[in-house]
């Protein structure tokens, strides 16, 4: 017979899914750095895109006001 008591027993189970509860929680963590990581290297990837479009629209706005100020003189 096992010479471990029924509070021994419960608690060696009780500390196995414990360990195996941190076990998923630190797959689920690495799992979430990955996906992070994927979405700031999507972000820095528009950034070009994003500094393109507005150097476009600081252009068109300045050509705007250029040219109004031009017609009201």
């Amino acid at each position: 017979m096992d010479s471990r008591t029924v509070f021994e027993k419960e608690r060696d189970n009780l500390v196995d899914q414990v360990a195996q509860g941190l076990e998923q929680v630190i797959a689920n963590m690495s799992l979430l750095n990955r996906n992070l990581e994927t979405i700031i290297t999507i972000g820095r990837d528009f950034e070009n895109v994003a500094s393109l479009w507005s150097n476009f629209q600081a252009a068109i706005v300045t050509n705007k006001d250029g040219s109004n100020e031009e017609g009201n003189v």
